[in-house]
């Protein structure tokens, strides 16, 4: 029986790991985080929701089809049917139309029901892979060893995986290659809805990239939640600011181009 290492619990270390458990393989998931999911986290902060990481996500492989077909029937995914826009300065079209679902009733749903049943050894940073006559092995930051392996599987972003690559030099320096974008996610409590007319808008100028009415996705609560992603440039601007100083500078923003807001309830950046 095949045993493969994947490192990385994001949904593609995820998926990936459930295909290869339903294939046959033995299969063990490595991340560095608390808990599964990656960036289809949400943070929580008291009775407040927030997807502050993939707002969505489309399929575009037939492949994933039955996937889909499973988690909609399992309640963990449902069709976000919300008016999404494209925003270019005072111009607002129509998004074009395409399906988009969303975990219910939040983005780590269906990441909890990824990890059902995988074993996931969390809190533990891979930080060297290397391959003798037995196998694969992987050596995390504590010291710590781990294997063998038949295959190895790294779902993590480039940066991060140049160090993993040491065996396998052409797809480490395509790694190198990767240049990653930083992006502040504003995330706010109204006590009212603001003047905002739209449950999504892809910002084409401005220091945003995206406005999200969170409550506008299926099986939010009913509350005026919205997340705000800035674009690279701003977020590289206000990046060693105080975060409470630059969740005012989102509200600032967001004034400008839309008028006065109503009380907030929470912010955070």
């Amino acid at each position: 029986m095949i045993r493969v290492a994947i490192i990385g619990a994001g949904p593609a270390g995820l998926v990936a790991a459930r295909t290869l458990v339903n294939a046959g393989a033995v299969v063990r998931v490595y991340d560095k985080g608390r808990r599964p999911g990656g960036r289809l986290n949400t943070r929580e902060h008291g009775s407040y929701q927030f997807d502050h990481g993939s707002q969505f996500f489309t399929v575009r492989d037939e492949r994933i089809s039955p996937m889909l077909e499973a988690w909609v029937s399992l309640k963990v995914v449902a069709l976000w049917e919300g008016r999404l826009v494209r925003l270019m300065g005072d111009t607002a079209e129509v998004a074009r139309p395409t399906k988009r679902y969303v975990g219910t009733p939040s983005m780590i749903s269906l990441a909890k029901e990824l990890s059902e049943e995988l074993e996931i050894i969390s809190l533990t940073r891979i930080t060297g892979v290397e391959r003798n006559k037995k196998g694969w092995h992987l050596h995390d930051e504590l010291g710590g060893h781990h294997g063998t392996f038949d295959r190895v599987v790294i779902a993590i972003p480039a940066p991060q995986a140049v160090p993993l690559l040491s065996e396998v030099p052409l797809l480490q320096r395509a790694a190198e290659a990767v240049e990653m974008a930083p992006c502040f996610a504003g995330m706010f409590v109204f006590s009212e809805p603001p003047p905002m007319d739209f449950d999504g808008a892809f910002v084409g100028d401005g220091p945003f990239t995206w406005i999200a009415r969170d409550a506008s996705k299926p099986g939010r609560p009913d509350v005026e939640t919205w997340v705000v992603h800035a674009s690279p440039e701003w977020t590289r601007r206000h990046w060693s600011g105080d975060r409470t100083d630059v969740a005012q500078s989102f509200l600032e923003e967001l004034t400008m181009r839309f008028g006065p807001l109503p009380n907030t309830l929470f912010e955070r950046a």
